[in-house]
């Protein structure tokens, strides 16, 4: 059976590069059309991927689309995304935290061991920039992040 990662706040990036990156790997995705899905969509999935980009096809923030899978899905695990660096997008992952009183380690392609160890656990944030999945070498090294992140 194939996993199904929903992408519960899409933007142009993640839809043109993260689906097919995605599928690539061997999961199956579905595209979050309106916030108001969000309940119908969250069952049976193994992961969600959140743009932190200012616009999406979802008039809600990151903040508050990533609040509500929470309360809907709070074990499920989470990958956000955007074209900044992991340095530049750290400090929305901070609030995005704090909002949701969350302890979090927040990690992107290149994990020290610690952090590599909390894969997939509610708590971590990883987070993939577009250079991650336009980099030949940065590519090969975020699938497999992503898959244990995914497991």
């Amino acid at each position: 059976m194939t996993k199904t990662i929903l992408i519960a706040r899409p933007h142009t990036f993640i839809v043109s590069v993260m689906k097919p990156f995605l599928e690539e790997c061997g999961y199956g995705t579905d595209k979050l059309e309106h916030i108001s899905g969000l309940f119908d969509q969250t069952v049976g999935i193994s992961g969600a991927v959140i743009s932190l980009a200012l616009s999406s096809s979802i008039t809600e923030s990151a903040d508050e689309v990533f609040l509500k899978l929470k309360r809907l899905a709070p074990r499920v695990p989470v990958l956000f995304a955007a074209m900044l660096s992991l340095e530049q997008a750290r400090p929305a992952l901070e609030r995005i935290a704090k909002q949701a009183k969350l302890q979090v380690n927040i990690t992107g392609i290149d994990p020290t061991p610690v952090a590599a160890a909390q894969l997939g656990r509610q708590e971590t944030f990883l987070y993939v920039s577009k250079e991650d999945l336009t980099s030949p070498a940065r590519r090969s090294t975020a699938e497999r992040l992503i898959q244990r992140h995914f497991r």
